[in-house]
């Protein structure tokens, strides 16, 4: 069950789902549910009215905005397919070592969306699944950035550097630096590793170079989203970059 206006809209602009039943607050409107029905009759998914409180127990949460859908699960990407789809040509993945908050999660998905990441890497074990939840951190971007589920990161990222991509990971050791001095790859896997703990050694060993982002001396660390939000920026610079479902990102040019 997806809930929310925009992991159900971008679910079924999307149509990588396949999608069952449409349930909307009685009485709803607005124009991104208009939208969402107009989608819905499009694909020929049933549609039901119910209470708000039908609608909680359908999604087993309070916060649907009046909206739920009944679908299957999200497809994901083989990396060796993803990577020969891509070719040569400019690319970042963002891999996810171990990100087991689904809040986390969802919000570097709408992080490298935003900023025009071609692609997510997570775990298939020891990573938060692909959930309704995290779609919804996601502001449904879940729904169409393509995720890569790989059972061994460390091959992974073997794999992305024999593709020509160089492998940044992230971390506070001795041998980690500024990011602010590091070059832009043309092709680039940035590693960002869990919330405790941060990138497992063998991931660490797998990289190329570890950056980290200097901040005052004896403030905390940033979390794991602020983090990917400002290595995502830096790295992947202003406009020109396009998301892998062929829309051109201008959101960050301004």
């Amino acid at each position: 069950m997806l809930y929310g206006v925009s992991p159900v809209l971008e679910c079924l602009r999307a149509g990588r789902r396949a999608c069952q039943r449409l349930y909307v607050k009685e009485g709803g409107a607005g124009p991104q549910l208009q939208e969402i029905l107009r989608l819905a009759r499009q694909r020929r998914v049933a549609v039901e009215e119910r209470s708000v409180q039908d609608l909680a127990n359908l999604a087993r949460d309070r916060h649907h905005q009046g909206v739920v859908l009944m679908c299957g699960e999200l497809p994901t990407h083989d990396l060796r397919d993803f990577l020969g789809g891509v070719g040569y040509g400019r690319a970042c993945l963002v891999a996810l070592d171990q990100i087991q908050d689904p809040q986390n999660l969802g919000a570097i998905v709408r992080t490298a969306a935003f900023l025009g990441a071609s692609a997510a890497i997570t775990l298939r074990r020891g990573c938060a699944p692909l959930s309704a939840a995290v779609s919804k951190a996601s502001a449904g971007a879940l729904e169409f950035l393509p995720v890569i589920e790989v059972a061994n990161l460390a091959d992974a990222l073997l794999r992305c550097r024999d593709n020509g991509f160089a492998v940044l990971g992230t971390g506070l050791g001795e041998e980690a630096v500024d990011f602010r001095t590091v070059g832009r790859p043309e092709r680039l896997v940035l590693v960002l590793g869990s919330e405790g703990d941060g990138m497992r050694a063998l991931s660490r060993r797998r990289c190329d170079c570890v950056v980290r982002i200097p901040g005052v001396p004896g403030t905390q660390s940033l979390n794991v989203n602020a983090s990917a939000a400002i290595l995502l920026q830096h790295f992947l610079g202003e406009g020109g970059w396009r998301t892998a479902n062929g829309k051109e990102n201008i959101a960050n040019s301004k």
